[in-house]
């Protein structure tokens, strides 16, 4: 009798296991996942809150992972952790080719995905939601001639090798020159605001004669502001342009330490990539009819490229900026 019992509880146990299994695989492909790097950066709040907005709006279950920190082989982890899963779709920010691989994988097993904030050619992604990081180059350059004239002496804060920061460097050289701004430093931020603020601070010590600057990522925007306190440069004649929206960054307009800061819509990468994604699995029986059959046709019915533009934020409109003034973020 004893042993009947013990038999049956195994089985009972057995199948509690192969449930909870079965039921943790269903749950996970009723996901969409967020596959991001950087996770712990300040920057992320803002791509955090339109992830939380589309959770509310759209109904659906979203999941964050990924490190914390700068690390592209961990988020090309992430991404294969997350394709076992076989999720309803994933959103990656894609700064470099690391993670196509995983793109390409994932779609090849029928997971949509998009990339925001940044992408590269031939990605395998359905789409792109995010800056056109050249025209954002533009928008500083823009600042820069509205706010100091057609001259001067120009040094450039950056994360060099990132697709996105090169695009805005290109932009914004590719503007200046049709003026007389001579770029003549450039200051590493490796994406860190410490780097940043070392680099800035050797920056203006070797040139003295700058007369406007430019930061072309979020990291070396806080930098950059770091720098010009601890070197005691606020009331330098030059014009200072930031970049992102970074509480700190956005403290510096506030002070008038820094002109500007050029923003992207971050909350609404996030939003619209996973509203496409939703958008795209609801109508995969009824699509759009551009051709008779787009799967057949291979045809994607997303657009490739949807670009939320740029803001520029300066002392007219910071205090709607202002973290104490924006939604609480409740997801991490």
């Amino acid at each position: 009798m004893m042993k009947m019992l013990k038999n049956k509880l195994a089985i009972l146990f057995f199948v509690l296991i192969l449930v909870i299994g079965i039921t943790s695989v269903s749950n996970a492909s009723e996901k969409y996942y967020f596959v991001g790097a950087v996770l712990g950066h300040p920057y992320m709040i803002d791509m955090k809150l339109g992830i939380q907005y589309a959770k509310e709006q759209l109904g659906v279950g979203i999941d964050i992972v990924g490190p914390q920190a700068w690390d592209m082989i961990a988020q090309a982890e992430a991404i294969e952790q997350t394709i076992a899963k076989k999720p309803k779709g994933i959103v990656i920010p894609l700064w470099d080719a690391t993670v196509v691989p995983g793109i390409k994988k994932a779609m090849a097993m029928g997971i949509p995905v998009i990339t925001v904030e940044s992408t590269i050619p031939d990605s395998g992604a359905l789409s792109y939601v995010g800056l056109n990081n050249y025209d954002a180059g533009v928008a500083a350059a823009n600042e820069l001639i509205k706010r100091g004239g057609n001259s001067g002496k120009l040094g450039i804060v950056m994360n060099a090798g990132a697709v996105n920061t090169e695009l805005k460097k290109q932009g914004l050289i590719e503007t200046l020159n049709s003026t007389d701004w001579e770029a003549i430093s450039f200051a590493e931020s490796e994406g860190d605001p410490q780097k940043a603020t070392e680099s800035a601070k050797a920056m203006f010590k070797a040139h003295p004669e700058i007369t406007g600057v430019v930061a072309l990522d979020s990291g070396g925007s806080t930098g950059l502001g770091l720098a010009i306190e601890e070197l005691n440069l606020i009331n330098k004649d030059m014009v200072v342009v930031g970049s992102d929206r970074e509480d700190i960054t956005l403290e510096y307009v506030d002070r008038n330490i820094m002109d500007c800061t050029i923003v992207a819509k971050t909350a609404l990468m996030s939003y619209f990539a996973f509203q496409m994604l939703e958008n795209y699995n609801n109508r995969k029986n009824a699509d759009v009819p551009i051709s008779a059959d787009n799967l057949k046709a291979n045809v994607m019915s997303l657009p490739e490229y949807c670009y939320v533009g740029t803001i520029v934020v300066d002392a007219s409109n910071i205090k709607y900026f202002l973290r104490q003034n924006m939604p609480k973020l409740e997801i991490r």
